[in-house]
């Protein structure tokens, strides 16, 4: 009686996600009959009708359980594993259902068999040839690296990460459901990376399409699509054998794309997946309160390993020093006050990476080339989505099937495709193929090394500095100031932002802590008490860049060079006189009002 006791007490506390499962109802003689019927060995049918074990304790057994309490030897208990995984009740998946993937990065990292069967889909296999750095890698060699590769770091530190709050700090309540959930939502929150990353879905759709979109919109509709096409989560699919819900495929998504729209009008608490004591999961994977997570982490550490870059930041100590703390009512991550130098240092490496690599002045050179090659061709190419239907590259956003072909072997497509595939086209053939002639050309021109040229870089500019001026107003400024003939296809104007996440805010003053006397107890440390020589004072900086696109036409450069220089002056001296304007009037306004109050 005391064993029956003590393992019911245990399955108290098991997952209660498991109640749609129908062991959870057998009683004694039940559980006997299922075991029989499994042609469980007779000595293991004894121990259980001896102890008498009800189906809703069968998940809180374990080896040590059954040796100790039911006397079984490791071989009977190997039987009794395999008849619970059978019916879905084994509480952790055994080594031997997991792989062991070795990362330069991470070391030796191990996957569950749920994030495996995501990996085995054509869907995620596709991030095998979507570059983690476009093209980046034409200026560093060592920049080859993919999105898989960078896709299971996440997914390894986000359950590191986790795992790891859970252990600390066990009165969270941090279950199984919730550690696999956040593995997933980091293994698949690239899925919907275009080609080239940040070109497509930053530079091309925008134009295409008149308007902004992001890469997670697509990660959610790919996730979702891989889980049905494959019945991920059919009855007998292996998320449901693993326990996950409804619920937490709700919460995945969240994880990855935010909350859905529908959901926005609740300015408390926005999302379905989980309730508000457990906020903190959000912060994980993609975190919008201050861009510290796991997705930085590792493209962070990976980049600079591939890059051949130090990396000065240490996630390890980080997540050690990382406690779960009520802000004003939410439960929120927050780390110890002398951790924050620690986190200066993430996010001026990641600066550094933007200047040194990701805004290269070649690299962005090539970005503009791939974006006009994809504008040009976008009509004139064609990628076979569902049903059948053939659709142009930027269409493929709206269609999983399709887009699950669409990687950076497009520009190979383009190259190979020698007549347009438009077959509504209703211009003439000639114009049609000229259009085509065009992208590819430039394709050609990236493996040529014929690039477009950077023939001027501003010094740092304050956002002020260019008062929301756009890329094509600033071109069309240039045109205007050109005493030759210069087209609007001889050159490109690209602004280069460069700051630590958050546009011009400082993602470390929204990150609260905690002291090593007080470690429940959340404060706010602004940057003046943790630094005055690392904490910056300014947190965003811009480029203007001037490119030309035939690099050996020295008379449309120098016309360029000097309209761009003329235009700028005039255009920072009527910015000065507005400032100065509207100083005068402001202080007039001062006086008046002086006088007004006066008695």
């Amino acid at each position: 009686m005391k064993t029956t006791s003590s393992l019911e007490r245990t399955a108290n506390c098991a997952d209660n996600n498991d109640d749609m499962d129908s062991w959870k109802s057998w009683d004694e003689d039940a559980v006997i009959q299922k075991l029989k019927e499994n042609d469980i060995s007779e000595s293991v049918v004894a121990a259980f009708s001896n102890v008498r074990i009800k189906g809703r304790c069968l998940k809180s057994l374990n080896f040590y359980k059954l040796m100790t309490q039911l006397h079984l030897s490791y071989a009977e208990c190997v039987e009794v594993k395999n008849f619970l995984v059978n019916i879905g009740c084994w509480p952790t998946p055994s080594i031997g259902n997991n792989k062991i993937f070795n990362d330069p990065i991470h070391g030796s990292i191990q996957l569950h068999p749920v994030c495996l069967a995501v990996i085995d889909t054509p869907q995620f296999q596709r991030l095998r040839y979507v570059k983690q750095l476009g093209l980046c890698y034409f200026v560093y060699p060592g920049a080859a690296h993919n999105r898989f590769e960078h896709s299971l770091g996440v997914c390894h530190l986000a359950g590191q990460f986790i795992r790891t709050l859970k252990d600390n700090q066990p009165e969270l309540g941090i279950d199984d459901n919730d550690v696999l959930c956040l593995e997933l939502a980091g293994l698949c929150h690239d899925l919907g990376h275009g080609p080239f990353s940040h070109v497509f879905d930053s530079r091309f759709i925008p134009k295409v399409k008149n308007r902004a979109w992001k890469h997670e919109t697509a990660s959610k509709d790919m996730f979702t699509y891989l889980v049905d096409l494959h019945g991920l989560m059919k009855e007998d699919g292996i998320f449901r054998k693993f326990g996950l819900t409804e619920d937490d495929m709700q919460f995945v998504k969240e994880l990855m794309a935010g909350p859905e729209k529908l959901n926005r009008g609740n300015s408390w608490w926005p999302y379905k997946g989980r309730h508000n004591a457990k906020a903190y999961l959000y912060e994980i994977v993609a975190n919008k309160r201050n861009c510290i997570d796991v997705d930085k982490w590792d493209y962070i550490a990976r980049d600079c390993h591939q890059l051949g870059i130090r990396n000065n930041f240490d996630h390890s100590r980080f997540t050690k020093f990382a406690r779960v703390i009520d802000v004003h009512g939410e439960m929120q991550i927050c780390v110890r006050d002398k951790e924050i130098v620690n986190l200066y240092n993430m996010f001026s490496t990641r600066y550094l990476l933007h200047k040194i690599a990701y805004q290269h002045t070649v690299n962005c050179a090539l970005d503009i080339m791939v974006e006009q090659a994809l504008i040009k061709a976008d009509k004139h190419i064609r990628i076979i989505g569902k049903d059948g239907k053939k659709l142009k590259i930027s269409e493929c956003i709206n269609d999983m099937a399709a887009y699950t072909h669409l990687t950076d072997n497009i520009l190979f497509k383009i190259l190979d495709t020698e007549k347009s595939e438009d077959e509504s086209d209703k211009r003439s053939p000639e114009e049609s193929q000229a259009e085509l002639e065009a992208a590819r050309n430039i394709i050609q021109r990236i493996f040529n090394r014929d690039l477009f040229k950077c023939i001027h870089e501003s010094q740092p500019l304050s956002p002020s500095d260019l008062q929301g001026l756009d890329e094509d107003e600033i071109k069309q400024q240039i045109l205007k100031y050109c005493r030759t003939v210069v087209t609007e296809n001889d050159l490109f104007v690209a602004i280069v932002n460069l700051d630590f996440g958050m546009k011009g805010e400082n993602p470390v003053e929204k990150l609260n802590t905690y002291s090593k006397h007080k470690p429940n107890a959340a404060k706010h440390l602004p940057k003046e008490e943790t630094s005055r020589i690392l904490a910056p004072y300014s947190f965003k900086e811009q480029l203007v860049r001037i490119y030309v696109c035939n690099r050996r036409d020295e008379t449309k450069i120098k016309a360029i060079k000097e309209a761009y220089d003329k235009w700028f002056t005039d255009y920072q001296f009527k910015l000065k006189e507005n400032r100065e304007s509207y100083q005068t009037e402001h202080e007039e306004r001062q006086r008046s009002l002086s006088k007004l109050n006066k008695p």
